[in-house]
């Protein structure tokens, strides 16, 4: 694969504007379709996402309005992952179809057909804008060399089936050598790159699904966010069982990412977005109830992502709109004491509205464990592919030529942030603490 230029750089004065930190949120999306994945570029503002019809979006964004500048349609099922390259060359995406795109400088680049022959659920990039890692519903995981596909070879360069269920979530380690995953089979697992992939080490079985990773403290704990609401604890190379757990949501963590090294930030089915101290083990802020005021439902926060600044959070859910709110000021609202009781009163003011749950629950016989919506897995009209397994594509659309995304003021109306949440989470969150308190007093007899 040839180097590209980065989709929106700002290393020249023409294009400056396109890594400026903005002083206001950009207006909200709103889509017709249901949104998988969303990520921000790692450079500039611009961020990408992918929908439940297959399709990939970019967009620019600034304080007025956010502009579609491509749409991509290669995927013939849904687009589960989007991941752009640290250095915002690539974008690459990943599909229930089991196949790997790859976009580069405003066109599809290529995509390995057949890369899986199950739906790959995860994603992430590893060296050198070329090594990547990918995940299915079935628990194997790949490491593909994307300079070897491109010309004409078998790009797969490692195998790795140790899960038994959905692969939910990857990390890589600073070093490059270790690959840690999430499964929906209750084990994080630990694989080691300098030795083909073999297993380093597999956690005990949490019988409740592993929704997400995160490494932190400087390389030192590896957070791994559950279903049934908790935050388990790793140090670094004690793998086998958590050593604590950050207990006080109230309902499944369904996303969780890095804001720094001391702190995460998690969607949840309750549809709060909070902000989490590691060690201190404890709730710091709430964020956002990203929900429409007028409507009935709150729907369950599905992905999360951070904008390059660390200025602008994002959020989905089954809602079909990428929500936006500022989280310039998280920093110092962290340095504050959370305050309980005003959340509290807050709470009970705002009684409103019930959340809506997840429209179906995760399979219990292995499968993708996703909502009903993820069940429209194919287009209207598409037809099956029957190119051969592991195939590189190249791809020359000039898709590239969209129209620009509707701004208008009713439309992309400012949604208000204020807190408005059922009145039993505080109540909840304590109740656990003092559970877990209990369950580890008496482990320890």
């Amino acid at each position: 694969m040839e180097p590209a230029r980065t989709l929106f750089s700002a290393k020249n004065a023409k294009e400056s504007h396109f890594n400026k930190t903005l002083r206001h949120e950009p207006p909200d999306i709103y889509l017709d379709d249901h949104i998988m994945d969303i990520k921000f570029s790692p450079v500039a503002n611009v961020l990408a996402l992918g929908q439940i019809t297959g399709e990939v979006r970019i967009y620019a964004y600034n304080e007025k309005q956010n502009k579609e500048v491509l749409k991509f349609d290669y995927h013939k099922e849904s687009c589960r992952q989007v991941v752009f390259s640290p250095d915002g060359n690539l974008v690459y995406t990943s599909s229930s179809d089991g196949s790997i795109g790859v976009i580069s400088n405003g066109k599809v680049e290529g995509r390995i057909l057949g890369a899986h022959s199950e739906p790959v659920n995860s994603l992430i990039h590893i060296e050198n804008n070329a090594i990547i890692a990918s995940g299915d519903d079935d628990g194997l995981i790949k490491i593909w060399d994307l300079r070897q596909a491109s010309s004409g070879t078998n790009g797969c360069i490692m195998r790795m089936q140790e899960h038994q269920g959905t692969i939910m979530d990857m990390k890589i380690n600073d070093d490059g050598n270790m690959l840690l995953s999430a499964g929906n089979d209750g084990h994080m697992g630990v694989f080691d790159l300098r030795k083909g992939g073999a297993l380093y080490a597999m956690s005990d079985n949490f019988e409740e699904d592993l929704t997400a990773l995160v490494i932190c403290k400087y390389q030192k704990k590896v957070l791994v966010s559950s279903s049934e609401g908790t935050i388990n604890v790793f140090s670094w190379d004690w793998f086998g069982d958590c050593n604590d757990r950050i207990v006080g949501h109230p309902n499944s963590i369904d996303t969780m990412i890095k804001y720094d090294e001391d702190t995460v930030i998690t969607g949840s089915e309750d549809g709060l977005i909070r902000a989490v101290s590691v060690l201190p083990n404890k709730i710091v802020a709430i964020l956002a109830d990203p929900t429409d005021q007028e409507e009935s439902e709150v729907f369950h926060i599905q992905r999360v992502a951070l904008s390059h600044d660390k200025c602008l959070l994002a959020s989905i859910s089954l809602d079909d709109i990428v929500k936006i709110i500022d989280v310039s000021h998280l920093a110092s609202r962290m340095k504050e004491d959370f305050d309980e009781e005003g959340y509290e009163r807050d709470l009970k003011e705002n009684p409103k509205i019930k959340r809506k749950k997840k429209k179906a629950k995760k399979n219990a016989e292995g499968g993708a464990g996703e909502d009903a919506d993820m069940a429209e897995e194919r287009k209207e009209g598409d037809e099956s592919s029957s190119d051969d397994d592991d195939a590189w594509e190249s791809e020359s659309s000039d898709d590239d030529d969209s129209d620009d995304s509707d701004d208008s003021d009713e439309k992309h109306q400012k949604k208000d942030k204020k807190l408005n949440v059922k009145g039993n989470t505080v109540q909840k969150a304590k109740k656990m603490i003092d559970d877990a308190k209990r369950k580890q007093f008496f482990s320890d007899l």
